[in-house]
């Protein structure tokens, strides 16, 4: 009893195996604004997007967990990878030496992570109070004080956030020619356990109701495109096929169209299997609420010509502006449709999130 009692205790002690990391490339149809954070390199750009092209504006020097690879679970103090979104600036009181004066939270887990059972919350984009140099973070991104102040005014909710190990191609390196994408395979088989719990920071509301030039030095030796490796399989990180970002946006044409009409066609849209693991919301919860906006929002409008995707490891996002009015009250903000292939390599939605702003 003993010995098996000390070897339970050093499992416990001993860290998680690392995650294999994902190689980042942006997609056709980026969004106008967002920013990108390059682990290896401890950089995050403010990217912005004109007549279709993407550019690094300004490039900040960052850190991120003091545990290297994409986070799998809760107090692993690595920080994850994937497409997140600013949900809200943090207002209660800061621990200001660890967090400086602001910080805001980013929607993690996301519909995908949670698909392959990954646990936590609270991870921020935050600053110090104190140099950022040979610091590092429980999970969170943090950048300099005065550099995140100077990002204030455009740290809106809804605003996507990019985070990979490595940031490959244009706008990240200027003599790229060519852009790679991440491509799903098979979506993953659903793993046991709840992906809820806290990581980086105490986070009041971790889940929403549903530079410079840029570097051009290459890649350092052996950041190659790699599988993500998790307790479950999951998408490989391979080339992805051509076309299927314009799949993707067709795919979100079409889920528009059927909002407009209220049309029940929209359910066929979602992945019945794994939509519930995904988004913490039972299929036949999903059709009741929907059903509901039917009825209840009014003057809906879906921005057709501002669709924006963003490619994840082993998934994609997009996104637009959606406004209604709801008993007389005006609504806007940001709709983000995850995409994920189905057993038939059909992409299906696992999971939707609405911010407003």
């Amino acid at each position: 009893m003993l010995r098996l009692l000390f070897l339970l205790l050093l499992c416990l002690t001993l860290p998680f195996p690392a995650a294999a990391s994902w190689t980042a490339r942006l997609a056709p149809h980026a969004p106008e604004y967002f920013l990108a954070a390059d682990k290896s390199r401890k950089l995050l750009f403010q990217v912005e997007t004109s007549n279709s092209v993407p550019s690094v504006s300004r490039q900040f020097d960052c850190i991120h967990g003091r545990v290297e690879g994409d986070k799998q679970r809760e107090g692993d103090l690595r920080t994850p990878e994937g497409v997140y979104f600013i949900t809200h600036k943090i207002t209660q009181k800061l621990d200001f030496m660890e967090y400086g004066p602001h910080a805001f939270n980013l929607n993690y887990p996301n519909p995908a992570d949670r698909l392959r059972g990954k646990t936590g919350s609270g991870i921020w984009l935050h600053s110090k109070g104190q140099p950022i140099t040979g610091l590092t973070t429980r999970g969170c991104m943090a950048i300099d004080q005065y550099e995140l102040t100077d990002l204030l005014p455009v740290l809106a909710p809804g605003t996507p956030v990019i985070i990979a190990e490595h940031l490959e191609g244009k706008p990240f390196f200027l003599n790229a020619t060519t852009v790679s994408l991440p491509s799903p395979a098979a979506t993953p088989p659903i793993p046991s356990g709840d992906a809820s719990t806290e990581n980086d920071s105490p986070s009041p509301a971790s889940d929403l109701p549903s530079t410079n030039e840029a570097p051009t030095a290459p890649l350092p030796a052996g950041a190659e495109l790699a599988e993500v490796q998790v307790s479950a399989p999951v998408p490989s990180a391979a080339a992805v096929p051509s076309g299927d970002d314009e799949k993707i946006l067709r795919q979100t044409l079409l889920w528009m169209d059927n909002r407009m009409q209220n049309s029940e066609d929209i359910f066929s849209m979602y992945d019945k299997q794994n939509y519930p693991r995904a988004s913490r919301e039972k299929f036949s919860a999903l059709r009741k609420r929907m059903r509901s906006d039917f009825r209840r929002q009014q003057d809906l409008f879906l921005d057709r010509e501002g669709i924006r995707l963003l490619a994840g490891p082993g998934y994609w996002v997009s996104c637009f502006i959606k406004s209604y009015q709801r008993k007389g009250v005006y609504h806007h903000g940001l709709q983000a449709l995850y995409w994920m292939p189905d057993e038939g390599g059909e992409f299906r939605i696992i999971g939707e999130v609405w911010i407003k702003n």
